[in-house]
């Protein structure tokens, strides 16, 4: 039973991605490297604002080199700088780079669509308004603006890229890696075409070829989070845990938010029942989204399970409020509390028939919970019959109580009542005058002879 409820638990957290999951997110464009300045466009600009541009694409490209995270707050200030100085595309759209990788998106978009309106064959601004309508769920939005761009930019590698990953999202693996290898043939350096194959290569149990893959997007680049996730996701394939364990720990190291990775280490938790180590990742992943009820509901088993009860009644109450009450699997672990920890049985009984009328008659048939709501209930019977029987064994003792009571002042009586008769036959009643002591006429005086 136990084991059915861990894995339930990982099934849960697998669907659910353990909201925030960026494992099939599009690559933020700040990955790229800031649009260059044509020779035409740097002939319109005036000195000042040719020697600002200049410095503002040293400025990131010193930032990249040495491997310091990215001051996205300098850049934007640098830019603003530039359009101060003299209106330009390719500003604007560097501009929208760095306010988009601070997530002010909507700032960003109006930058994406000030540089197309300035510079309608600026393709890098038309893709990354397509991976802000991917992001935002419109993904037939953002495909047709990939599609535009291929069509009309025949030499674009990154519009393809991420053609590439909604294909493989939507399970098309053959047009995926198609569109993957012609990224790769127009930019040797695109990791997003490498971070595809890798994942069809995977998909397809092509495990060795996966490796080859990552170790080559490695190379390339070597602080980007996804490529040792996906290192890990091979290695558990090929059974190797320890070793999987080590690169999404990793990964972590290159960015502490990179939550695909912190999943994974916590699903390895679970099923080792490692529970110090679940309740340490589930407790990040609600700090970096406190609506993640899934691993709110993660960090509750953890605390039951570390004999923290009311810490842990406290996650799953966080989980159902995340939710809006629509995970089932919060009460299934409240009414375990309550019956194996607290031994209340009846708040257990209400916690698993809202279990089972959330997920049904026929899921909750095989579920482990028909089987604790049956214990319980047959707790709970049992515990009323001891109540009742205890009952009647007070009223009893009453009732013998009473009995014996009522017979001990029945025989009291008799004993009483001769002795108050005695008591009144040897005392006589004051006698009237005229009358003898005992009432009745007093004898004549005989007559006095001197008269």
């Amino acid at each position: 039973m136990t084991n059915a409820r861990t894995a339930s638990l990982l099934l849960l957290l697998a669907a659910a991605g353990c909201a925030g999951s960026r494992a099939n997110a599009p690559a933020p464009a700040s990955g790229a490297r800031p649009a260059g300045l044509p020779a035409d466009a740097a002939e319109a600009l005036s000195a000042r604002a040719q020697r600002l541009y200049a410095e503002a694409v040293q400025a990131q490209e010193d930032q990249r080199r040495l491997k310091v995270p990215t001051d996205w707050a300098v850049l934007e200030r640098k830019w603003r700088a530039v359009l101060d100085a003299g209106e330009v595309a390719e500003a604007r759209h560097n501009l929208g780079v760095a306010l988009e990788a601070q997530g002010r998106v909507d700032e960003a978009r109006a930058e994406y669509q000030k540089a197309l309106a300035a510079k309608p064959g600026l393709r890098q601004s038309a893709v990354n308004l397509g991976v802000l309508l991917e992001k935002q769920g419109d993904l037939a939005g953002a495909q047709s603006i990939y599609a535009a761009v291929v069509r009309d930019f025949p030499e674009d590698a990154r519009a393809r890229e991420r053609l590439a990953a909604m294909y493989r999202n939507a399970g098309q693996l053959d047009e995926a890696w198609r569109l993957a290898r012609e990224a790769l043939l127009r930019d040797s350096r695109s990791v997003g075409a490498y971070v595809v194959m890798a994942r069809v290569s995977l998909q397809r149990g092509n495990l060795d070829v996966a490796q080859l893959i990552l170790l080559r997007a490695q190379k390339l680049a070597p602080s980007e989070p996804e490529l040792p996730f996906l290192a890990g996701e091979v290695l558990a394939k090929q059974g190797d845990v320890e070793a999987a364990a080590a690169q999404w720990r990793k990964a972590l190291t290159l960015d502490d938010g990179y939550l695909p990775a912190r999943r994974a280490l916590l699903d390895a938790a679970v099923k080792g029942r490692r529970w110090p180590v679940v309740a340490e990742h589930a407790q990040a992943m609600v700090h970096a989204d406190p609506k993640n009820a899934p691993a709110w509901l993660a960090l509750g088993v953890a605390k039951r399970h570390q004999d923290k009860p009311d810490e842990a009644l406290a996650a799953y109450a966080k989980a159902q409020e995340a939710s809006g009450d629509a995970l089932p699997e919060v009460h299934l672990a409240r009414g375990v509390l309550f019956m194996r920890v607290k031994n209340e049985c009846e708040p257990a009984l209400e916690e698993l028939r809202a279990y089972g009328r959330m997920v049904g008659p026929v899921a909750s048939a095989d579920s482990p919970a028909l089987k604790l709501q049956r214990e319980c209930e047959q707790i709970v019977a049992e515990n009323k019959r001891a109540q009742e029987a205890a009952k009647e064994m007070q009223r009893d003792a009453e009732r013998k109580a009473a009995e014996a009571a009522a017979r001990k002042a029945a025989a009291a009586a008799p004993a009483v009542a001769p002795a108050a008769a005695g008591a009144g036959a040897g005392k006589s009643e004051p006698g009237e005058p005229g009358t003898g002591a005992g009432g009745g006429a007093a004898p004549t005086s005989p007559p006095n002879p001197s008269r």
